[in-house]
């Protein structure tokens, strides 16, 4: 189980959402809201689960610390650095909230990669996919020498770590349709999300 084995999990729900036109953390699947179905998904033993949201934002989620960006208008590298501040832990599995399929059974894997990296990340054929990662707290001085100079990309600090990326064929063996990785920036998006979470 992911806490068992000492790894909080870190949700960056502050982005704006601008292609969507409203939150989508608040996006409601079934009886519940798409961050709170992560939340609950994540939350396998007690341990921390740390959602990271805007200074402004105050979505409702149970079952998690919430904490707020440090560095305004930083992006998800911003959030990267929040979350990673507030965690307890060495080990921090990452992702974003508008992945609705995201797979902990994948995050654990990526947990058993880890030894003595950084950072475990999935290589697809599209790239890297560093929001959904595995990460040390001791990425944080990486994290916070990018934000400082204005370098906001989330593989600028990876490329400044020792990084496990994990080729797109061994995820498939986990993950074989890549869902994990499905994530949400339209109505189309939504729709789609609810309709392979209705067939699950």
């Amino acid at each position: 189980m992911i806490r068992g084995q000492g790894m909080a999990t870190i949700i960056l729900a502050g982005g704006s959402s601008t292609r969507m036109g409203r939150d989508k953390a608040l996006l409601a699947v079934g009886e519940s809201t798409l961050l709170q179905m992560l939340v609950t998904r994540f939350a396998l033993e007690p341990g921390p689960v740390i959602v990271v949201l805007r200074p402004d934002q105050e979505p409702a989620a149970h079952d998690c610390l919430t904490v707020h960006d440090v560095y305004r208008d930083a992006g998800p590298l911003g959030g990267l650095h929040a979350g990673l501040v507030a965690s307890p832990d060495e080990v921090n599995f990452v992702l974003a909230c508008d992945m609705p399929l995201a797979d902990p059974e994948l995050a654990r894997y990526m947990l058993t990669r880890l030894s003595d990296h950084d950072a475990v990340v999935p290589m697809l054929a599209r790239g890297p996919e560093p929001l959904f990662a595995v990460y040390r707290k001791s990425c944080l001085p990486a994290v916070e020498s990018s934000i400082a100079a204005g370098r906001l990309r989330m593989r600028d600090p990876l490329d400044r770590l020792d990084v496990l990326y994990i080729p797109e064929d061994e995820i498939r063996e986990r993950d074989p349709d890549l869902r994990s990785f499905f994530n949400i920036n339209t109505p189309e998006d939504y729709r789609e999300a609810l309709r392979i979470i209705e067939t699950q």
